[in-house]
């Protein structure tokens, strides 16, 4: 089957170019297409698209607001929300993963890694670009000796579970994790939800700011593009 997505941009030509796009790859489809984030929300409810394609940035409700209504609605737990954002606008990362977006890219992006962030997102993973991880890691630096997430020990995590928040901390899926590791991608999302459970955190973008935190991840180890 087909992986369903809903294009939410005020950029008509923008939608047009991500829709030529993914109308190429035989596992994803087009289903629909807004330009506000009341829209967004409306077509999210009639088509329940398995992404949502979301800029943050929108007229009359904004993208993040849509992907708070999208998450917070029971009959919509199968759509998943993947922000994508101008690069001025990264800022904005927290904002959308506060509001239960599945992962984050900017607009220049790669091809390869939009195609590739559908499919992750699409399975009920997330996506965090490296460059998305090094904005992460820059808010940590910027907040030195601030407490962003619960200080827990990291002796709660087995070795394997710590050399899993590494590969977490550096920006990876769980698919590129369990290609590492040499375990299943199921097995690789099951570790990282029982990493959140012993840390107390509450997604990905957490596990990477308790990883630079306790110096399992360095800046410099994040490469910048994307």
């Amino acid at each position: 089957m087909s992986i369903s997505v809903l294009l939410v941009d005020t950029d008509a030509l923008l939608r047009t170019c991500c829709a030529t796009l993914l109308a190429a790859q035989p596992d994803i489809a087009v289903v629909g297409e807004a330009g506000d984030g009341a829209r967004a929300v409306e077509l999210a409810e009639r088509l329940r698209p398995d992404v949502v394609l979301m800029n943050p940035q929108l007229p009359f409700m904004s993208g993040i607001e849509a992907t708070r209504r999208i998450a917070a609605r029971p009959q919509l737990s199968g759509v998943r929300v993947l922000a994508m954002a101008a690069p001025a606008a990264d800022s904005q990362v927290f904002d959308a993963l506060a509001a239960h977006a599945c992962g984050f890219l900017f607009q220049d992006a790669e091809p390869e890694e939009l195609l590739r962030a559908i499919r992750v997102v699409s399975q009920g993973q997330a996506h965090l670009s490296p460059r998305i991880v090094q904005r992460v890691i820059d808010e940590c630096v910027l907040r030195e000796g601030a407490d962003l997430v619960p200080a827990l020990p990291v002796d709660n995590l087995t070795p394997r579970e710590r050399e899993m928040l590494v590969l977490i901390g550096t920006g990876l899926s769980n698919q590129e994790i369990a290609e590492k590791q040499f375990i299943s991608c199921t097995t690789a999302k099951t570790r990282a939800c029982r990493i959140m459970g012993k840390l107390g955190a509450r997604n990905r973008v957490e596990l990477v700011s308790i990883a630079y935190q306790w110096g399992l991840v360095r800046r410099r180890s994040v490469p910048l593009g994307s």
